[in-house]
């Protein structure tokens, strides 16, 4: 049988996710990036954050659990 899968911390997710974010922004919009990840992080924090990440996973394990 298979191990399960290792999940990541909220802190290695939001870590990925907002290096993604700059790496998508610098190809597409070099002159803007910081401005744009700046208007992303603020209009959607939760998703960059790591606590809120890290709150989700357990939240989805406890329902995965049931």
């Amino acid at each position: 049988m298979l191990a399960p899968p290792k999940r990541w911390s909220g802190a290695r997710k939001a870590q990925t996710r907002r290096r993604n974010l700059r790496r998508r922004l610098e190809a597409a919009v070099p002159l803007f990036a910081g401005q744009f990840e700046a208007e992303e992080l603020a209009r959607r924090p939760g998703y960059f954050d790591a606590q809120t990440i890290e709150a989700e996973n357990v939240r989805s394990a406890q329902e995965k659990n049931r």
